[in-house]
């Protein structure tokens, strides 16, 4: 049997790019720009939801005798109200009391009309 030869670039032949190619390329770093903007967004609202609630925290232990046993069994009791012990808030879709539909709990402004959303918590801002 003939063996192959070698090259000096170990079998590796140039790739000339097709069209269609540079566009996947293009694609994919677009995607990963996406991603990483989206990655810095959910940090940051991470980020203000902490800081928020270590204040709230720290005021009601100062105003209160409340402990962290009675802190951590109000945490599980808030869990529970959608149903699904998982550790996480379901956020619920409301209905824009301008135009009436529905409002994505992301947005702080109705995506058809326009209507900006009061703050009413300081959850709302997260």
């Amino acid at each position: 049997m003939l063996e192959k030869p070698m090259s000096m670039f170990n079998g590796f032949t140039p790739h000339h790019s097709s069209p269609l190619d540079d566009q996947l390329d293009q694609t994919a770093r677009h995607q990963s720009q996406d991603a990483r903007a989206e990655l810095y967004e959910l940090e940051e609202r991470m980020d203000k939801l902490q800081l928020v609630c270590m204040a709230m925290w720290e005021v009601i232990k100062e105003k209160t005798d409340m402990t962290e046993l009675e802190l951590m069994s109000k945490v599980q009791e808030l869990d529970l109200r959608d149903g699904v012990v998982d550790g996480k808030v379901t956020r619920t879709v409301k209905d824009c009391p301008n135009c009436h539909r529905r409002m994505s709990p992301r947005h702080k402004r109705c995506l058809y009309c326009g209507h900006e959303e009061l703050v009413a918590s300081a959850f709302d801002g997260i």
